[in-house]
């Protein structure tokens, strides 16, 4: 960089405007301004480094070198991107790039290029055109025989599943990388795939499991940031596992924090500093874990990452909390409520795309079966005559079309009619399997097996995995028969029983004419009310709980009262702020009044919810009472 340097100062020449470089050849001064670019990015000076790359760029233009156009190409449309956000120049780097390779039939630059524009898609929350563009890649890359960046396409795959919280397709892509790792730079290639594995593991053991092996390869054969990487993820896990200082020795023992910067390239810096920032939380350490959230939010905020920086937030707070820093709790909790409706976008934007993904890959695998199939038949029809064959190839060739055309139109028409039933169904569905009421129901049946009541144990697995079915059944359609409902809520509160200790019993009032009739009602809606009453009202009850439920007709809708004899709303609320109790609940009620908004809209008969406290003679709390109001549909309409 000094010959540029030492020449533009020289000539007293502002190098941001255009001119030509007499004692540099056009190649000399492309490279040049390349490397002052990536000096000025160190130096933080994104304005300028953005003139510096521009620059290369239209000195390569201007000297037809392709292998210098397309090296300036990328480097600037990856500047755009990820260090100025201009989407919008960004894609018109790309778009210039796929021409030009096309035209020069280079394979390579055209894998990269459907590489780059399939992570400004998944940015755009474009995740099937992301997906199509991974796959264009991938097929590409696999003509030209290319192991690094097949490698890449599957790690871009499984990225992209991720995102979209597609955890099985995301390992399934992951488990894909170990056989395709090039010989060339192997143990980099295989480091990144144990990493990339264990990432898509949410159980500490799996994590732990596979960010050990890759920590094998740091013995001098991996760089620094891949071994930071994998010992983030072994610290990671043994937080999960509620090992805050063995999580903290991994870190120190192995990780010059000092030296750790951000990168586009991974999520390493703000991961970690959100890793130390939760360890010092778990060991007390309130002030210290402060620090750490808030560079961790920096660069979450830089990246937009909507998801992280709400979570960085609630974490904060509660750090703040402990401090007895109300204030800042509470405005830190207010900012992430703002968060709340751009957060539920993306996260249906998502819900939807992994439904999509599901029915096209299962279109694709069924295709592919076809496709094999009738490649058998033609090769037989090959050795009869050529006319059949040719004949036979249109014939698929206009099936193929039209299946692909009417799928595309029934992709349309499902984005009209689910995308907002999607999101309310999805957070239905995670309410009630939520990961509490699993860890603990599971804890019970542990307490079984410990105790060798395997009677008891196998009834109890029976009666849990039966309701886990019920439930994943019942998300197919927003409606379940009444007999249905009453199944699941019973066999929810035989586990409940169980896991309470028989610490209340419930009875079930039933009208003759709903059993008669036994009638279609809207799925997941009784119960997150029966689980409050349970949770909050027996929780810290000195008496044997009562839980009535009972069911009436009212005319085209039908009416479900939940009575308890629970301590009621007031207490509850003080008990859970006191244990800095979960929200889960209060956001369960949510999503239920959400749905019942939505049915409100679709259903002819409104819904409705009423809950009264109730009290005794001498104004003492005597339990909640819970009045839900639900249309219904009869069998014969």
């Amino acid at each position: 960089m000094s010959t540029l340097f030492s020449w533009i100062n020289a000539q007293n020449i502002d190098y941001t405007k255009n001119g030509d470089y007499p004692t540099l050849t056009e190649k000399e001064a492309i490279v040049q301004f390349l490397d002052l670019g990536d000096s000025l990015v160190l130096a933080k000076n994104n304005e300028k480094a953005e003139i510096a790359y521009k620059k290369a760029h239209q000195l390569s233009k201007k000297a037809g070198d392709k292998e210098l156009l397309i090296t300036t190409g990328f480097k600037l449309e990856i500047f755009l991107f990820h260090n100025l956000r201009k989407d919008t120049e960004a894609l018109e780097i790309i778009n210039f790039l796929f021409k030009y390779c096309s035209k020069n039939e280079d394979s390579i630059c055209l894998v990269k290029s459907y590489f780059r524009l399939s992570k400004l898609q998944k940015r755009q929350l474009q995740y099937n055109k992301a997906l199509e563009n991974i796959e264009m890649a991938q097929q590409l890359a696999k003509e030209i025989g290319n192991q690094g960046l097949i490698w890449e396409s599957h790690y871009l795959k499984g990225d992209l599943f991720l995102t979209i919280d597609d955890w099985n397709m995301a390992k399934k892509e992951f488990l894909k990388l170990i056989d395709v790792v090039p010989e060339k730079s192997q143990e980099y290639y295989r480091t990144m795939t144990y990493i990339n594995i264990s990432s898509s593991y949410n159980n500490p053991d799996s994590i732990l499991h596979y960010s050990q092996i890759a920590e094998k390869n740091c013995n001098g054969y991996s760089t620094k940031r891949e071994c930071d990487l994998a010992y983030n993820n072994i610290a990671w896990a043994y937080v999960l596992k509620n090992m805050p200082q063995k999580a903290l020795d991994i870190i120190n023992n192995n990780i010059n924090i000092s030296s750790v910067k951000h990168s586009y390239e991974d999520s390493l810096y703000a991961s970690l500093m959100h890793t130390l920032g939760i360890i010092h939380y778990k060991l007390g350490n309130y002030k210290k874990s402060i620090v750490y959230y808030k560079m961790s939010l920096e660069y979450d905020i830089k990246d937009n990452n909507i998801v992280e920086i709400m979570m960085t937030k609630e974490d904060m707070s509660r750090s703040y909390e402990k401090l007895g820093d109300f204030k800042s709790a509470i405005q830190l909790l207010k900012e992430v409520k703002l968060l709340d409706k751009k957060s539920d976008y993306i996260n249906l934007k998502r819900e939807v795309a992994r439904l999509e993904v599901k029915k096209i890959l299962d279109k694709k695998e069924e295709q592919i079966e076809n496709l094999e199939q009738e490649n058998q038949e033609i090769s037989i029809a090959k050795s009869k005559t050529k006319i059949f064959s040719y004949f036979l190839g249109l014939f698929l060739i206009l099936i193929l079309s039209t299946v692909l055309y009417r799928g595309h139109q029934n992709r349309v028409r499902f984005h009209q009619l689910n995308e907002e039933l999607s999101l309310s169904k999805m957070k239905s569905l995670r309410s009630m399997m939520n990961p509490h009421f699993l860890f603990n129901s599971f804890s019970t049946l542990q307490n079984y097996i410990l105790k060798k009541k395997n009677k008891e144990a196998n009834e109890y697995m029976t009666e849990l995995s039966s309701l886990i079915r019920t439930v994943l059944a019942s998300t197919e359609s927003i409606y379940i028969s009444l007999s249905e409902e009453i199944a699941l809520l019973k066999s929810y509160l035989r586990i409940e029983r169980e896991r309470f200790d028989h610490k209340f019993e419930e009875t079930f009032e039933i009208e003759q004419e709903l059993l008669t009739e036994d009638p279609i009602i809207p799925s997941m809606i009784i119960q997150p009310y029966i689980e409050n009453a349970i949770i909050h009202g027996f929780s810290h009850l000195d008496r044997k709980g009562i839980l009535s439920i009972k069911f009436k007709q009212n005319k085209n809708a039908m009416t479900c009262i939940i009575t308890d004899n629970g301590i009621g709303r007031l207490a509850a609320e003080r008990f859970k702020k006191a244990n800095n109790g979960s929200n889960h609940l209060s956001l369960a009620t949510r999503n239920t009044n959400e749905r019942l908004r939505i049915l409100d809209r679709i259903a002819n008969n409104s819904a409705s919810v009423m809950i009264e406290d109730l009290v005794c003679e001498s104004h003492k709390s005597n339990g909640t009472r819970v009045t839900i109001t639900l249309p219904v549909k009869q069998r014969n309409k």
